[in-house]
């Protein structure tokens, strides 16, 4: 039985169900599967388990190998299939034991095995297939050169060759990792530690799992590894990028986590970015999204970055889905106003147009065609008079024309675009009533608020009162504008979740709202529906509030504050609240325009083109996130896990890449 070959011991097994056959390949392989898995896992009981593991997968593809098929190299990468399985099951308990595999000493003179098998692995897994055959067959069978070739269908001086550039191979890429190391060394190595013995009750313990076909005699733990392996091999090609970013792999003793970073530089620059955006004469803006942002330079060029978090193409540039770094739309110079929401934006040109990209569901680009999105900035509504515009997060947008009349279009369900219409979508663009001296005007979720020459503030869309249920049809919404307060001395609005702010010009900052008593008083929410002071300051100047809990302010002195009201996402009794504190940000520089977004997200300009941020990095995942999210497509889940930005708590410096800047070609 042991003097036939792979093929020949499989064939009996499949055919006839010979338990021997099973046996002898067991007992031929266990060793060299057994001694991959320590090398990966650095455990000899998960060792076992991924030994056993592999040796049922054998059983159950035993009848899709063919004759050309090398084994050794079968076993060897699925061995690699499986112990990243198990690794990333065993992650977090690895995490906890890295501490103290750190404290260890390393041995200052260690032997080039010590220093190559903790890398051995990945770089046998990087190799093109016939290069990891023929090494398997030479260095981990021991067998001659002869035997190698006639294996590879090759003569013995071609499988010599064949072998020294493997090896060759395996030297560049240790080099890599920083083990240089000689292929003589690499190959002496190699002959002597390729395979260690694995333990008898694992011998045994395979060659029955195999007998049975598997499952029933596995335990439950090797029986969901087995059947994560089985998806994660479905595809049978395996790039070696995304093994790379998928595997969880133990090196020189540490956890650590290997991704191919390609959608995030972790706050380092780029090739060919700078550290400033150019800088002109004109009044620079920072808007931003749900998961993007976008800058107007002061010379009149428009910068995005972030990630089109539902595939909109809010970026604006082309067919960029993430954007780590700002990134610059097209070659214009010429924009002067920008309004940014979830998903759309508006901007307008000098010379008075009107331009739209990103979301078109509810026609808020106003360009007047059927398109779901528009990936690049395309004309929107006609006209050469456009003064301001916004947006909402709701996908409504609105604008002021040089003349004082304000018009709306896009998604209205809760009456926001002022029209005293109740259609839930309008695609042409409407006058809002038939005033003609409105000099602001701004966009939340669901509800709009504009400013009249006298000073005044007037709203509409869904109901601030709290006591009255929202309701997408209905009569308790605001459909036209109605005066909000009679105060002649506002100067600056924004939004919150469910809650408007407004700064006066004596400095004081006010909120109304369903959740405005977050800000001002818990206790009594019917004064929701007015402006109600928040804080005893005076002296705010200017604020940017994200849409949702986090906000930050201006001082007259200059210096920037943060609002956070994040922990009240989840809402909470009134007996339990506290006053929420402002605080300073510690970014002391010459800013011209800044923003907020989400639950931490804040980012400034300053005079000379420096961009800052922190809190989530727009378009920057976590090494962690980006492995998990490759594995997930490995094995064919339903839904990928969503992929986790980095946090910073201090601010950080945003590069920029200028595609049209020859300088980076």
């Amino acid at each position: 039985m042991t003097d036939k070959d792979d093929f020949e011991l499989l064939t009996d097994y499949v055919a006839r169900g010979a338990e021997g056959a099973f046996t002898a390949l067991t007992k031929r392989y266990v060793h060299l599967v057994y001694s991959a898995a320590v090398r990966q896992v650095k455990d000899p009981h998960l060792a076992e388990d991924v030994t056993q593991a592999v040796f049922i997968i054998l059983s159950k593809k035993a009848h899709l190998l063919r004759r050309e098929t090398i084994l050794s190299g079968w076993l060897l990468r699925t061995t690699r299939f499986t112990a990243t399985n198990v690794l990333v099951s065993q992650y977090r308990r690895i995490r906890r034991e890295q501490g103290a595999a750190e404290m260890q000493n390393t041995v200052a003179d260690e032997s080039a095995w010590e220093r190559m098998a903790p890398l051995l692995d990945k770089a046998l897994a990087e190799l093109r297939e016939q290069d990891r055959n023929a090494l398997a067959l030479r260095f981990f069978q021991q067998k001659p050169l002869k035997e190698v070739g006639v294996a590879l269908g090759i003569d013995a001086d071609t499988a010599r060759k064949r072998v020294a550039r493997a090896v060759d191979k395996l030297r560049r890429i240790f080099i890599k990792q920083g083990v240089p190391l000689s292929a003589l060394a690499i190959a002496g190595a190699l002959s002597a530690n390729a395979v260690q013995a694995a333990p008898a009750a694992v011998v045994s313990a395979v060659a029955a799992a195999g007998i049975l076909k598997g499952t029933a005699a596995a335990s439950t733990s090797t029986a969901t590894l087995i059947k994560a392996t089985l998806k994660l091999m479905a595809w049978t090609k395996v790039k070696t990028t995304i093994v790379a970013t998928a595997a969880i792999l133990l090196t020189t003793g540490t956890a650590m986590i290997v991704t191919m970073s390609v959608t995030g530089f972790f706050g380092q620059t780029v090739p060919g970015s700078k550290l400033r955006l150019p800088v002109g004469t004109g009044t620079p803006a920072i808007a931003l999204g749900s998961w993007h942002g976008i800058i107007l330079a002061s010379d009149g060029s428009l910068w995005s970055w972030g990630e089109d978090h539902l595939g909109w193409h809010a970026l604006g540039l082309d067919n960029i889905q993430t954007q780590p770094c700002l990134r610059r739309i097209g070659n214009g110079t010429d924009w002067i106003s920008l309004a940014v929401g979830a998903a759309h934006n508006l901007a307008i040109k000098s010379d008075g147009t009107l331009w739209g990209w990103g979301q078109n569901l509810y026609g808020q680009l106003g360009d007047g065609s059927s398109a779901r999105w528009q990936s690049t900035p395309v004309p929107s509504v006609p006209g050469k008079d456009w003064k301001q515009a916004a947006v909402g997060r709701g996908g409504h947008s609105v604008a002021l024309k040089k003349d004082g009349t304000l018009w709306a279009w896009g998604n209205n369900w809760a009456g926001q675009l002022g029209i005293g219409r109740t259609n839930r979508v309008v695609r042409e663009a409407m006058q809002i009533g038939s005033a003609t001296n409105w000099v602001r005007i701004w966009a939340g979720t669901i509800q709009t608020v504009g400013m009249q020459a006298d000073g005044r503030l007037w709203f509409c869309g869904v109901n601030p009162n709290p006591a009255i249920p929202e309701s997408r049809t209905g009569a308790s919404n605001i459909f036209v504008p109605t005066l909000l307060s009679s105060d002649t001395n506002w100067m600056d609005v924004g939004f919150g979740y469910s809650v408007a702010f407004a700064i006066k010009s004596d400095g004081t900052l006010w909120a109304w709202g369903r959740q405005a008593h977050i800000y001002t008083d818990p206790h009594d929410e019917t004064l929701d529906t007015t402006p109600v002071r928040v804080g005893t300051n005076t002296d705010w100047q200017a604020g940017s509030f994200s849409g949702a809990f986090y906000h930050v302010l201006r001082k007259k002195d200059g210096s920037l504050w943060s609002l956070d009201a994040s922990e009240h996402r989840v809402r909470k009794p009134a007996s339990s609240y506290r006053p929420l504190e402002f605080r300073r940000i510690d970014l002391h520089k010459d800013l011209v325009a800044f923003g907020a977004m989400g639950d931490s997200t804040g980012v400034a300009l300053t005079r000379d083109g420096e961009v800052w941020t922190w809190g989530v990095a727009l378009g920057e995942y976590t090494p962690v996130s980006q492995a998990l999210a490759s594995l997930s497509r490995w094995v064919h889940l339903s839904k990928e896990p969503r992929l986790e930005n980095v946090m910073r708590a201090k601010p950080w410096q945003l590069p920029n890449v200028d595609p049209s800047d020859p300088s980076i070609k």
